[in-house]
């Protein structure tokens, strides 16, 4: 009877050892501040411009005010300011880091290739989704509503900023420490044309459509190429303005200033948003196909 006591209380603890890093987790959605904290030293090569004076009030007061946790995507976590218009994304530094217990292991030559192979993709994603931040920054602001792209140590920001996690609780945390992108808040553009038309707003609807052509056309003509750009999921309106709201996958492409190339883009994008138009608000589709030979024009 001892020894199936103590059997009871090894596969239970072996149990709760298992379960409870799974349960505080799903818990807190991944999220911590360890999550989004680094040591990584300053870059030259993401270095942002000086902001404007109107930037830098915009910033101020986008940085003035708590933040909420409201989820999290492949690359970052996002916080919702008080009032609504910003949203501060947290990058997801383990996805960056090499693996502390891989180049600590002694490996065998075959393993040696595996590490090296690892490290340098962690470190090309890096400098990938680096550089499409300070793009959707300096190049792509209008395009993306980023008023600030924050991809290195600093010590001007001298701002604790709140932010409350999903479990309610309240971090202070040091902006000059940390990665991040400041973006005004915008709606998701499936949601405004639905919204739209369920209030009879047929005209601005199509005027949304012509919003989203005109996004991904600007970006195209100014040469990048975007490696992510589903419209449901990653596109939105700040007002009566289509901006991408997923900016780490923008890639320098000459070629996307070349009609050919950018009409291919532009159709290729675009060809789930016209089926979901077709089936959801058939009504529009007639003014969508104009739009579109209006643009491939």
């Amino acid at each position: 009877m001892k020894h199936f006591n103590l059997s009871s209380r090894i596969i239970i603890l072996i149990f709760a050892l298992i379960m409870v890093p799974h349960f505080c987790k799903k818990q807190t959605d991944t999220f911590t501040t360890l999550a989004i904290s680094s040591n990584r030293p300053y870059h030259e090569e993401f270095a942002t411009r000086t902001l404007t004076e109107n930037e830098t009030f915009e910033l101020q007061k986008a940085l003035s005010q708590p933040y909420t946790y409201f989820g999290r995507g492949g690359q970052a976590y996002a916080f919702f300011s008080a009032d609504g218009h910003y949203v501060v994304k947290f990058f997801k530094q383990r996805l960056f880091r090499p693996s502390w217990l891989l180049n600590h292991l002694p490996l065998t030559p075959l393993f040696h290739k595996y590490r090296e192979k690892r490290n340098w993709k962690r470190l090309d994603k890096f400098q990938r989704d680096f550089s499409s931040y300070k793009v959707a920054f300096e190049e792509l602001q209008q395009e993306t509503g980023v008023i600030y792209s924050h991809l290195n140590p600093t010590t001007h920001l001298k701002t604790k900023l709140a932010i409350t996690d999903r479990l309610g609780i309240v971090h202070n945390v040091d902006l000059d420490h940390l990665d991040f992108i400041v973006q005004k808040r915008a709606d998701r553009v499936y949601d405004r044309i639905d919204r739209l038309m369920q209030s009879g707003k047929i005209e601005e609807a199509k005027q949304s459509i012509k919003g989203v052509f005109a996004m991904i056309h600007a970006r195209s003509e100014k040469g990048f190429r975007d490696r992510d750009p589903n419209i449901q999921t990653n596109c939105g309106f700040i007002g009566n303005r289509a901006i991408k709201i997923d900016v780490g996958r923008f890639v320098k492409c000459e070629e996307m200033k070349t009609k050919e190339v950018r009409d291919a883009d532009l159709s290729r994008i675009t060809a789930p948003f016209e089926n979901w138009i077709a089936e959801t608000h058939p009504i529009l589709l007639p003014s969508y196909l104009e739009t579109q030979e209006a643009f491939l024009k």
